[in-house]
């Protein structure tokens, strides 16, 4: 009791309470009012590597959240808290979980506590200090393998067998279980995010597309297994947000891709055992395919590439209908990923559309990332070279990222 006490009094910072719920389109905290989700991903634990580019050679996190190797965690969890941001994603993978590879001091830098830990007791620690600090966290299942996301690769589905790391799904809900079992006591790990982006999964031998579906009851079912470990994450914590995701994308005849999102919701909502704890979560950057086929590659069309007025009929047509009062199923929406690098004034546009219809439709958000490459023009991370200061107040995106974090 007494630690859940003070958990409550460090997070009056954030004007929120542990743990959330959700009602109608909102979520909600503990003392029963409205929690705006003001959040940011930070990435590294799902991995860095491409396993299909052998030149490759940019950072290697080590399965562990970027920047350890710059930074002592209490600082850039206080840089974290000082921009606004009220919640951090923390990305994983499935293979990081059992990964037994010890840090060594050039992993780590500043944070010397760290060396000879696993990556999982990396985690562990990172946790600590942001909880500890107020911030609430959202564990995201990223990726089965340690890799970086999200291409045709063997991450699409949430299991399957690859040369990396293979999985059921007994297996892939079994390490839920596990992950949220060890996070129990901290009432500031406030939700789960079940998987990261479902998709078409390469082949094994033969790479041709194996699809997600949603209610066909077969092991691709991500209606099924999202449910299931929904009501398994809580049968252990019952005080979590599940966080879903739609179908990011589907293959049609090899070539051709479809893009659900939250579609199918409308006749199958996702149904768990405990009520008030849903919520679903979509993803958008400007590269983000509205249309494609892929052997007429003149003829697609990508979310930078749409009026104004055709984004926001997407956006309302996909998902943003969800949070609408007319909906049966009404439901909280977040924005789990979306980012732009200050080096792309192509993204501008598509930045205030986005930016804009959030704030209108009042859902809650992570920005993609806190930081990615420090040497790169190109990076979509908003921290500063010594990773002490979120300084994206210095470029552009600022003018839209800064209404979001206003206070409500």
């Amino acid at each position: 009791m007494i630690f859940l006490f003070f958990c409550f009094i460090i997070s009056f910072d954030l004007y929120a309470q542990a743990p959330l719920s959700s009602e109608g389109s909102e979520i909600k905290d503990a003392s029963g009012a409205v929690f705006h989700m003001k959040g940011v991903n930070w990435w590294g634990a799902n991995g860095s590597k491409y396993p299909y580019r052998k030149d490759h050679k940019g950072t290697d996190t080590h399965a562990m959240p970027f920047g350890l190797h710059i930074q002592k965690i209490e600082l850039i969890a206080d840089a974290i808290k000082d921009a606004g941001f009220n919640t951090v994603r923390l990305p994983f993978s499935n293979q990081m979980l059992y990964d037994t590879t010890k840090a060594l001091a050039g992993w780590v830098g500043p944070n010397e506590n760290l060396i000879g830990l696993t990556p999982l007791q990396v985690l562990d620690e990172v946790i600590k200090v942001l909880t500890d600090k107020g911030i609430f966290v959202m564990l995201n299942n990223h990726s089965t393998t340690t890799h970086w996301c999200c291409n045709y690769d063997y991450n699409g589905l949430w299991f399957g067998k690859n040369k990396y790391w293979s999985q059921t799904p007994k297996k892939w809900i079994a390490d839920w279980e596990m992950l949220v079992a060890k996070y129990v006591n901290n009432p500031l790990v406030v939700a789960a995010d079940l998987r990261n982006e479902v998709r078409p999964q390469r082949g094994r031998f033969i790479p041709f597309p194996k699809n997600p579906n949603w209610g066909r009851k077969n092991r691709r079912d991500w209606h099924k297994y999202a449910t299931l470990a929904g009501n398994s994450v809580h049968r252990i914590n019952p005080n979590l947000l599940i966080v879903v995701e739609g179908i990011n994308a589907q293959s049609r005849w090899f070539v051709k891709l479809k893009f659900p999102h939250l579609l199918p919701i409308i006749k199958r909502p996702v149904l768990l055992n405990v009520p008030n704890k849903l919520v679903y979560e979509i993803h958008n950057y400007s590269f983000s395919w509205s249309k494609s086929n892929l052997a007429r590659p003149k003829k697609q069309v990508r979310y930078s590439d749409l009026t104004t007025m055709q984004r926001l009929e997407h956006y309302e047509k996909y998902w943003g209908f969800v949070t609408n009062k007319n909906f049966e199923h009404r439901t909280p929406v977040i924005l789990g990923e979306f980012g732009c690098s200050g080096d792309s004034d192509n993204d501008k546009e598509w930045l205030k559309d986005l930016s804009e219809y959030i704030k209108n439709k009042q859902i809650g958000f992570c920005w993609w990332t806190l930081e990615e490459d420090l040497l790169s023009k190109g990076s979509y991370g908003i921290m500063n070279s010594s990773m002490d200061k979120i300084d994206v107040q210095n470029d552009w995106r600022w003018a839209f990222l800064s209404v979001l974090l206003e206070k409500k």
